[in-house]
């Protein structure tokens, strides 16, 4: 979506005999380069010079200037896209219920399906950013989660007590940051996805990384970090119901909660309709499914 507004206004700026006051105001809507993109820009040992061309807080259209693989040639127009690495997670319930969106979006026609997914913020660990969406968007989170937040807050209802203290999702929020480590970065200066491994929250057997992913080999894209959830409980009032009011981006969203064969129904009928949501469902399954995986639906818990 970030991409087609950011090519589509870039397209408008170009020269017109007709209105050049009508450029000079849609030019006033990206960012100067440099100023709004916050993301890792990428770059290796072929890139010889990058300019933008424009930006957003949430991507950036750049021009690289590349020597070919074979170092014969230089390519002067390869026209490159950064985006905020995102985080998508597939949510199961500790009744091995898998919880999905029915919803509509910009680029795609009719309704999709899709999993929980967003943007990872500014300073924040792709798994930390993969609990804050859960938390926003579902009301729900893992069982080791809901200790922390109880050993936080003594006597935290989180829906299915008795009537005891209660939090909102931004105090919710705040907890699960506050325990978390700060983002790990790789010799490319890309966040790590997976937990680090000394004892904190981070090691928490619900939580699957399922690996990071480009999105578009040559054009870029930003980058994918996905994570299968288990087991997952609610963690506030409302949590993992059908009339969980998240806290998303503004845009309608129906929860559905289906079982593993409409999963995989829906997954090749191509009802989840963007590569990526299809991607991380396939390796959610294959996890599930697979020889080191467990089909084993989680005895419930006193967590719960």
């Amino acid at each position: 979506i970030f991409f087609l507004t950011l090519l589509l206004q870039l397209n408008s700026q170009l020269p017109s005999p007709s209105s050049s006051r009508t450029n000079d105001v849609t030019k006033s809507r990206l960012a100067e380069p440099g100023t709004a993109y916050k993301g890792t820009i990428w770059h290796n040992e072929r890139t010889i010079a990058i300019e933008t061309l424009g930006e957003t807080k949430f991507a950036r259209c750049d021009v690289h200037t590349v020597v070919s693989e074979d170092g014969k040639n230089v390519i002067d127009d390869w026209l490159f896209l950064e985006e905020t690495p995102a985080v998508n997670i597939i949510v199961q319930t500790l009744e091995g219920h898998f919880v999905v969106f029915n919803q509509k979006k910009y680029a795609i026609p009719g309704n999709t399906l899709s999993p929980v997914g967003g943007f990872i913020d500014e300073g924040e660990s792709p798994l930390t950013a993969a609990k804050r969406e859960v938390l926003e968007e579902l009301g729900v989170g893992s069982r080791r989660t809901l200790r922390t937040i109880r050993d936080h807050t003594p006597g935290y209802d989180n829906g299915r007590g008795s009537g005891g203290k209660t939090l909102d999702v931004a105090d919710v929020s705040d907890i699960i940051t506050k325990a978390s480590n700060p983002p790990r970065l790789d010799n490319h200066g890309l966040p790590i996805g997976e937990a680090r491994q000394v004892p904190t929250i981070e090691l928490d057997a619900d939580w699957i990384f399922l690996g990071r992913y480009r999105t578009a080999a040559n054009r870029g894209g930003g980058f994918l970090y996905s994570y299968l959830l288990q087991n997952a409980i609610p963690l506030v009032p409302g949590g993992g119901t059908v009339n969980y009011g998240g806290t998303g981006d503004g845009e309608s969203q129906e929860i559905l909660y289906l079982g593993e064969e409409e999963m995989m129904t829906a997954l090749g009928e191509g009802r989840f309709q963007e590569i990526k949501w299809a991607a991380t469902i396939s390796l959610a399954m294959l996890h599930l499914n697979g020889p080191n995986g467990s089909r084993r639906i989680a005895a419930v818990s006193s967590d719960k």
